[in-house]
């Protein structure tokens, strides 16, 4: 019998952690979707505008939340804003609210040993649902109107009850999203 309680000890020793972790990956965080032009020379743009052509009036205090946030990371890059007509490069946003959407999540309970053929699984579906929220950030050459740079990011919405947790939301998520965007070369 200590055998198989060695066994066991053992499997649970790497199980447990690959679960936890396995678990833990299923809760990850936002994952942004970047796709551009790679003919496009970014490396000769230096200035830009964020041209607001969201026209859902709901959520006024969000748009100019995500134009700040935009604004901010930009220039942190080393970019440098200006009125539309003098960008060299346009950059738009577009956030759609997906209410109640359904989640896939189930939960299992397993039991059985090594030593022996019989186990026992059950499992169950809980249907929990929450709204979903897609924010998609574009890059324009201003000249053409092509774009040449978008992220999109796709996530369940949270309770912000704050102005101040809105702020911060918004600035996080925008930060992730021009992540990948490149820094302004000053050569």
């Amino acid at each position: 019998m200590g055998r198989i309680d060695s066994e066991r000890d053992n499997m649970y020793r790497y199980l447990l952690p690959f679960l936890l972790l396995l678990i833990l990956s299923g809760c990850s965080s936002k994952k942004v979707d970047v796709d551009y032009d790679s003919l496009f020379q970014i490396s000769s743009l230096s200035t830009f505008a964020v041209v607001n052509k969201n026209t859902n009036k709901l959520y006024l205090l969000d748009n100019e939340r995500i134009i700040d946030a935009i604004n901010r990371e930009m220039e942190s890059k080393g970019y440098t804003s200006v009125s539309v007509d003098k960008a060299e490069f346009h950059i738009t946003f577009h956030s759609v609210i997906k209410e109640d959407v359904p989640s896939n999540v189930g939960i299992g309970l397993g039991l059985g040993t090594f030593s022996s053929g019989l186990g026992l699984s059950l499992g169950t579906f809980h249907g929990f649902s929450s709204d979903e929220g897609n924010l998609l950030i574009n890059m324009l050459d201003s000249s053409t109107q092509k774009i040449f740079w978008q992220a999109t990011l796709k996530s369940k919405i949270k309770e912000l009850e704050s102005p101040q947790e809105r702020i911060e939301y918004f600035s996080k998520t925008v930060a992730t999203m021009l992540e990948e965007f490149p820094v302004r070369s000053t050569k």
